[in-house]
């Protein structure tokens, strides 16, 4: 709230009323109107005279007046109260007797400036108009008015939470939806369509090996990032590997036990590479599950040609989710019908046996059905290996203390606030909240060194706490 004292001296000169009268003034900028609290002099009525003090505000286009202050002698108002009672004129306009008035008079008047919206244009003036009435005439004897001021816009503080520092991980997440937070986790069981969870990394095997070879498929990028990302957590005090989630899967392809052996392999494999290659991880870091045969998944890719056959678009790269796209061309849709696609989810439904399962799906269609699913759905499906990164952080108690205080000033108490920020000026996510408390508390100057230093970090909201003063 931005207030400002205004003194302006008036000689006066109308007979017994001369003196030297001063106006004092103190305007408040709220939000929306101007509050002026005006002081002056009460000029004291003989008997036969009343004294009509007339508020203004003054501005370069208009001019506002308030509820004239009226002090009369003992005899003006019993006069007038004679006239009023003979004419039947109604009630006495209200009045103070001159014995009971104040030597000076106090006010406060309040400007909406919604309905007076030159009050918040250019320079204003705040005056008092003083009359003198006898009993036959009525003449100004004195005019005062304030040195020019002007409506400000109030200040009104920009500011948020400060977000916790999440160290390395939580940097490398924004950019690597392979790493979640360790809520995130949970166990692996067969309903998880691994394919559709976004973010994880998959590498490949050569066709029933559980061999891994960086140099197989698109292998290198994959095992690379997967090995720098763990070694940069490893390396952070400030954030840590939690679990390295891996999943070895198999194809539908084959006999149940043979499948089995393949997707505990390739699982060993992979973390046997991230071990080598990343020594700082130790094995209790890791979470590794037996995929084994991944009816779910291909059950899923089933209802997914459904859809694309009936015209139904899917979008694996806009939901971030690299094994979600099936990449069938429009002959291959053209070589399966609806039929066969609802009699092999049925199969997969109703027949328990694994290995039977399979069986009835290499009969179907004098096995041309399957022989589309061998050259579409299951290929990757043979050589694939799921991997995930779940990680935590040291607490950001700096974070917690300086979201503590910026809660006290979400609630008005900026006094209490400024203390505890101050303790932790150190750290730069809380200038912007020292700047905002300095600012509510009238000190313009500190609040402004303040926004100046968080601007220059980066700090949005400083930067338009910095435009309001300009």
């Amino acid at each position: 709230m931005k207030k400002s004292t205004i003194i302006a001296v008036a000689i006066l000169a109308a007979g017994s009323y001369a003196s030297a009268q001063q106006i004092v003034v103190n305007t408040e900028n709220r939000m929306g109107e101007l509050i002026v609290n005006y002081s002056t002099p009460l000029l004291q009525p003989g008997l036969d005279y009343a004294t009509i003090v007339t508020p203004m505000l003054c501005g370069q286009t208009d001019t506002l007046r308030f509820e004239p202050v009226t002090v009369r002698g003992r005899r003006n108002a019993k006069k007038l109260k004679r006239y009023i009672a003979l004419n039947n004129l109604g009630e006495i306009p209200a009045y103070t007797p001159a014995k009971e008035a104040p030597e000076t008079l106090t006010g406060t008047v309040t400007v909406p400036l919604s309905q007076y919206p030159w009050a918040a244009k250019g320079p204003l003036t705040f005056a008092t108009q003083t009359e003198c009435e006898g009993c036959c005439k009525s003449e100004i004897v004195n005019f005062s008015e304030s040195t020019p001021f002007a409506y400000k816009t109030p200040f009104s503080p920009i500011f948020g939470l400060v977000p916790d520092n999440t160290g390395k991980a939580g940097a490398l997440e924004k950019d690597f939806a392979v790493l979640e937070h360790i809520s995130k986790y949970r166990p692996y069981d067969n309903s998880r369509i691994l394919r559709k969870e976004k973010g994880a990394l998959y590498v490949h095997f050569p066709l029933d090996k559980i061999t891994l070879r960086h140099d197989f498929r698109d292998n290198d990028w994959r095992l690379d990032r997967i090995c720098d990302i763990t070694s940069q957590i490893m390396a952070d005090s400030t954030s840590s590997v939690e679990k390295i989630q891996i999943i070895g899967m198999a194809s539908i392809e084959g006999n149940v036990p043979h499948n089995h052996w393949l997707a505990q392999g390739r699982g060993k494999a992979l973390k046997d590479y991230v071990r080598q290659h990343v020594p700082s991880v130790t094995d209790d870091l890791f979470d590794v599950a037996d995929g084994g045969e991944a009816w779910s998944e291909f059950r899923d890719q089933l209802s997914d040609v459904r859809l694309l056959k009936q015209g139904k678009r899917l979008d694996a790269k806009g939901l971030g989710v690299e094994a979600y796209d099936l990449s069938l061309t429009d002959d291959d849709l053209a070589a399966i019908t609806m039929d066969e696609l609802d009699q092999c989810i049925s199969i997969i439904d109703t027949e328990p046996n694994l290995d039977r399962r399979e069986q009835r799906l290499r009969q179907m269609n004098g096995g041309k059905t399957y022989r589309f699913l061998q050259h579409t759905l299951l290929a990757d499906q043979r050589n694939s290996g799921y991997l995930r990164i779940y990680w935590d952080y040291v607490p950001d108690e700096v974070a917690k203390r300086i979201n503590d205080a910026i809660e006290q000033m979400q609630a008005g108490d900026y006094a209490a606030a400024l203390p505890r920020l101050m303790a932790e000026k150190a750290d730069p996510r809380s200038w912007n909240a020292i700047g905002c408390c300095q600012a509510m508390l009238g000190n313009e100057a500190e609040a402004i060194s303040w926004f100046e230093k968080a601007a220059a970090e980066g700090n949005q909201e400083a930067v338009k706490n910095l435009q309001q003063f300009k």
